[in-house]
């Protein structure tokens, strides 16, 4: 079963609660590089993914993420791990 969040839906959630225009906000922006994503607000933009019924990548797997697609890639693998 996968995390059940589409890479549009990630896209979306992250340019929600980073007060951004999704046109700012693609798949292959980087997170701390691009989005300006530090450890508290990567926590927090964790929080709202869960929320919206995605599931949690491990903390091992969150270390590989740099895109929005990694992160979002990192969310279907845990999924389909469950």
């Amino acid at each position: 079963m996968s995390g059940s969040l589409t890479l549009q839906d990630i896209r979306r959630l992250a340019a929600a609660h980073l007060g951004q225009p999704l046109t700012e906000v693609g798949s292959q922006h980087r997170l701390v590089e691009d989005l300006g994503v530090d450890s508290l607000e990567m926590h927090a933009l964790l929080i709202v993914i869960e929320e919206a019924g995605g599931t949690l990548p491990t903390a091992e797997a969150l270390r590989e993420v740099q895109t929005l697609a990694d992160l979002h890639a990192a969310i279907e693998a845990q999924g389909d791990a469950l």
